[in-house]
């Protein structure tokens, strides 16, 4: 199932889109991802809130730091699965892939 963002439509896999997020920390430094919007290639800006977020991790790949986040989204009547990074380095977020 590979997912990607064609016609304003999400398709899964891995993708590495970039995407705005909305994010909640809290005092103890604790990031919680609410909502994003992307852009497809039609340039229609769509928004998605997250659900539920399933697990959080930190990963270092090749020395980058990145926050790693499995979340679940509506996507009309059926629920996508997603994994989600943040890089501290560069602090962007983007869709790694669709699960």
């Amino acid at each position: 199932m590979e997912e990607n963002a064609q016609s304003g439509v999400l398709v899964n896999g891995q993708v590495n889109i970039p995407i705005q997020m909305v994010s909640l920390t809290d005092r103890d430094g604790r990031i919680t991802p609410l909502w994003f919007r992307l852009e497809t290639q039609d340039h229609q800006v769509r928004m998605y809130r997250i659900e539920q977020i399933v697990s959080r991790d930190e990963k270092k790949y090749v020395g980058v730091r990145e926050k790693q986040f499995v979340c679940k989204i509506t996507l009309g009547k059926s629920t996508k699965t997603l994994e989600m990074r943040y890089s501290v380095e560069t602090q962007k977020w983007r869709i790694f892939q669709f699960l």
